[in-house]
This record gives C-alpha cells, structure tokens and sequence, in this order.
C-alpha cells in the first residue's frame, strides 16, 4: 500500500470514528431529552390521578367507578393500581407487580415492551395509606428513538461515502505532484550524474570542462523550474504558470541532448505555453515512443505537435487506456508509459487534447494538440 493510501485509511478511520461516535452520542443524547419530557409529563399525570383517586375514594363512590375510571386511563396507555394497606381497590395492571411503595421511578420492561413505572404512597385519613402504581407504555419513544436512529445512520453512511471519495480524489490529487517530480528527476539528475562523472575522468581539456559545467548548470535550472511548476500545478504552493510564446526550435536544443537521433519533419509556426513543462512533455512523449523502436520523426505546426514512430505499436487494451486518460495496471505498464498521467496534466494546463493511432500501414502516431477544446478524432 503506498504511503498517501495510508494516511488516506488513517484519515478515513478518524474521521468515521468521530462522525460516528458523534452520532451516538447525539442520539442518546436526544433520547434522554426525550426521556425527560416522558418523565416530567408522567409526573404530572401521576399526581393529577392522585386527586382523581382521593375525590373517588373521598366522596365514597363504589369501588366499580374506580375501576371504571382505571379502564379509561388503560386506553390511553396507562395502567393503574390502586392499594389500600395491602388490598388492591382497582387496578388493570397487565402483569403482576412486586415493587416499591415509595415515591420511586422506573424503566421497565415487561412482555416486550417499555413502561415508564412511577411508585407512590401518600397518607388518607380513611383508607389509612393510598398506594398507586403507574405504569405508562412508552413504546412510541423507542419507535421514535430508533427511526432516529436509522435516519441519522443513513445520513452518517451517506456523509462518510462522500467524504471518502472527496477525500480520496483529493490525496490522490495532493500526492499526484509528488509522484510526477519523482519520475521527472530522474531525467535531469541521469545527465547531471554523466556530465560530473566526465569531468571527474581528469583527461579532458578545459572547453570540455566548461561545456560540461555549462550543460550541469543548465539541467539543474531546468530541473528547478519545472519541480517548482509541478507543485504549482499540484496547488502544493502559490505561484502561476508562465505561458509565452517561443520557437519550435527552443524546445528542439532542449531535446537533442537527450535523443540525438531524433528526426525533425518539420517547424512551423510559433508555441504558446509554458517552456519548461513542453520540454517535458514532448521528453515523456518521445522517452515512450522510443521504448518501441528509436526511429521517431518530430513534427510541430503551430500548436499541433506530431509524433511518429514507424516500429511501434500500443496494445489494443492500453491505447484505449491511453486515450481515455484512465490508469494503467501496474501489470502492463513494463517500463512504458510512466509519464503518461504527467503529460494529461501538462496538456489540461494548455487546454490541449491528445490522441495516440496505430496506423495501418504499422507505426504508432501520436497528436498532441494546445489550446484545442474539441476533442482529436482518430
């Protein structure tokens, strides 16, 4: 697993753990507010039953308009039972009850479903001590409770996919940059290393040495700007990208120490755009080509760039990958195409397309085309 994989698995658990972690907590905290409210309102109720049951019990009314009103309140969720020094008076409990006498609260949970249970006692001149038992089913809370639940569980999985692609694209996008300076040093650095290694031989004459300081020197500030315009382009760093125009011929010094055999079918025209990332895009371009064979033939009119390499050829499979931009495996790679996701960048920095043929006639023909939106056909 690469190294920005990680940080983006890493990122992706901690921020899941807080989403989640702050989704339960929420959730239970909206739970005990509601909970709450239950609790409150059943304590109004109870105390209301209380006077309710002191009136029945005070004005002497039989025992059978209690019991009527306790079947009222049962259809409304809330069972009753009403005790007097240990004999039931009413009650339509709808299970037997062991419990405290005293003023107490309770969640329980009998036969599958909650009841909010409140135990009071309170003294009465006639019957001794009044003891009441309320239960009141609260199932609806815990509906509520966990349709909340599923809607909040929802959002957080829905939430969290878009996060994990945003910042999936993002990291990739981040890292991108990096990737294109590793495999663009290594050009530069290869020319560096040849012309030091040639001086350090001791038997060569001082314009030598000076033509092989020169040309260090130059690879070094090439290779500067363009790892300074990669991390531009990556929004690594603040700065723009420099567009101008140039000669065809600009960009030809700066390819003819790396493919001296390199043919020129023809100049015409003037580019426009960033020197430094042209370089390196024909450079990628050509470095591919050359994998399948060195004879290449360079033409540039205006801003259409055309290379062809009439002994290559590209895999059904990996030119369709090539034009539609998309990765290439790993697997079929084997040492070509590694600047290929640099070059689509270059080119959407100039507005540019490109197209990759294999010609009937054999060979391999590639368009490049700046400051083209629509689209080359093949």
């Amino acid at each position: 697993m690469k190294i920005w994989e990680k940080n983006y698995v890493l990122t992706m658990a901690l921020l899941l753990s807080l989403l989640f972690g702050s989704l339960f907590f929420l959730q239970q905290y909206s739970f005990r507010q509601n909970l709450d409210k239950y609790c409150d309102n059943a304590s109004i109720n109870e105390t209301q039953i209380e006077y309710a049951v002191s009136s029945y019990l005070y004005n002497g009314k039989e025992p059978g308009r209690l019991a009527m009103y306790c079947r009222r309140l049962q259809k409304q969720g809330i069972y009753l039972q009403v005790r007097s020094q240990g004999d039931v008076l009413a009650g339509s409990l709808p299970f037997p009850w062991e419990g405290r006498s005293e003023k107490d609260f309770q969640l329980v949970k009998r036969q599958g479903m909650p009841y909010l249970c409140i135990a009071n006692t309170y003294p009465d001149f006639t019957y001794g001590a009044i003891s009441i038992l309320y239960l009141e089913e609260i199932s609806s809370l815990y509906q509520s409770q966990r349709r909340q639940m599923h809607l909040l569980l929802g959002a957080a999985v829905f939430l969290s996919l878009l996060l994990s692609v945003i910042l999936y694209y993002t990291m990739q996008r981040i890292y991108a940059p990096v990737r294109n300076i590793a495999h663009e040093l290594r050009t530069p650095l290869t020319a560096i290393q040849g012309y030091a290694q040639y001086i350090s031989l001791g038997n060569i004459g001082m314009e030598d040495i000076l033509f092989a300081g020169s040309q260090i020197d130059l690879q070094a500030q090439h290779l500067n700007a363009l790892i300074e315009n990669l991390l531009i382009m990556g929004n690594l760093r603040d700065g723009k990208i420099t567009m101008a125009h140039m000669e065809p011929g600009e960009l030809i010094k700066g390819l003819r120490p790396y493919f001296p055999s390199l043919s020129i079918g023809g100049l015409e025209g003037r580019l426009y755009g960033d020197k430094n990332l042209l370089l390196s895009l024909l450079r990628n371009l050509i470095s591919n080509t050359c994998r399948q064979g060195e004879d290449i033939l360079l033409t540039i009119r205006g801003n259409a760039i055309t290379i062809y390499n009439k002994d290559g050829h590209i895999p059904s499979d990996m030119l369709r990958l090539l034009n539609e931009n998309r990765p290439i495996p790993q697997e079929m790679v084997a040492g070509r195409g590694l600047g290929v996701p640099l070059c689509h960048e270059i080119l959407k920095m100039h507005h540019g397309v490109i197209r990759y043929q294999n010609l009937p006639e054999g060979g391999v023909n590639i368009l490049a085309s700046l400051w083209s939106y629509p689209r080359l056909r093949a």
